[in-house]
């Protein structure tokens, strides 16, 4: 499943409806492409969609295609579910007056985009979306969509943020993040948050796969522990395993992609990355022979850790005009 070349969609305008609808569609293309006022409501919204699709636990995330400005009567944002060949295309207004109404021309251009993705893209089922960030108006509107169109096409409420700590903090993308990081804490919500919006303002991807791939490639650490590949069996060396199963040290641990978290009967929780571990030195090894001294390691392992991470953060930030 792929995006379809622009050409061939112009082309097909042309010969189906007519050159005049044509010239139409590259019209608004254009326009979209010029549209930096509405910019920052499409890309929060895009974002908002990468990850409640990454979120999911059950999908094929190279069959998921997200898309911005892909041309169009409806082309502001469009994801392709390619699991349940259902294509869905928003037409964002981030406005509370005419310009996101529901008119005949919306419902005439759904129409027509019905048409190209099922001859172009070959889609069996599309859905249509007029996105406003008016509640108010989004009700209005639903009242508006005429009869060969309801339970196919809609109008959906998101509102719009100022700033990407108000879209993520006050949205349920907040949870759909700390699903994919296993993590509550601030800075590393506000990471993940920053990596991804990153890769969709470059445009460069395929699919969400793809979308996370680009961010782990760009990440250290990398945040995104449902897209690591599970660690082997044996990453916990030997020394260490040792002393994790000896019952009479009444601990817990777990080993969760590359993080291992040891948790004493006192309640003190641990958690270092399993790659600082195996590179401990064998002669440093060799000194833990109880249950207090893994403990110091522990604690260093983890200062470490944190050291490396934020020198790497300040180093290397993603600027994407987060605010």
């Amino acid at each position: 499943m792929q995006l379809v070349d622009k050409q061939q969609i112009i082309d097909y305008v042309a010969a189906e409806f007519s050159l005049v609808d044509s010239q139409t569609l590259q019209h608004l293309h254009q326009g979209g492409l010029n549209n930096t006022k509405g910019r920052d409501y499409e890309n929060y919204f895009q974002l908002h969609k990468a990850f409640e699709i990454a979120a999911q636990d059950s999908c094929d995330f190279d069959k998921q295609i997200l898309g911005m400005q892909v041309i169009g009567f409806v082309d502001d944002i469009c994801h392709i579910d390619g699991d349940q060949q259902i294509k869905y295309n928003y037409q964002a207004k981030n406005s509370s007056g005419a310009a996101a109404d529901w008119t005949n021309d919306i419902s005439e251009r759904f129409r027509k985009q019905r048409a190209i993705d099922n001859d172009c893209f070959k889609i069996s089922q599309t859905k249509n979306r007029l996105l406003v960030s008016d509640l108010t108006k989004a009700l209005k509107n639903l009242k508006k969509i005429p009869d060969d169109l309801k339970g196919l096409d809609s109008c959906e409420y998101f509102e719009y943020h100022q700033t990407l700590v108000e879209l993520v903090y006050n949205t349920p993308l907040l949870n759909h993040i700390k699903k994919l990081i296993n993590s509550s804490n601030n800075s590393d919500i506000d990471y993940a948050a920053k990596l991804i919006l990153g890769v969709l303002q470059a445009n460069q991807y395929k699919s969400v796969a793809d979308i996370f791939s680009q961010a782990q490639a760009e990440a250290y650490p990398n945040p995104f522990i449902k897209f690591r590949p599970a660690p082997k069996t044996d990453s916990i060396p030997v020394w260490l395993q040792q002393i994790l199963t000896n019952p009479s040290h009444h601990l817990a641990y777990r080993l969760e992609y590359n993080k291992l978290t040891i948790t004493l009967n006192i309640g003190l929780t641990i958690a270092v990355d399993i790659d600082s571990i195996n590179e401990i030195p064998t002669e440093q090894a060799d000194k833990v022979n109880n249950i207090q001294d893994l403990v110091r390691l522990f604690m260093l392992v983890a200062a470490q850790d944190l050291e490396k991470d934020s020198n790497s953060s300040n180093s290397g930030e993603v600027q994407n005009g987060y605010e």
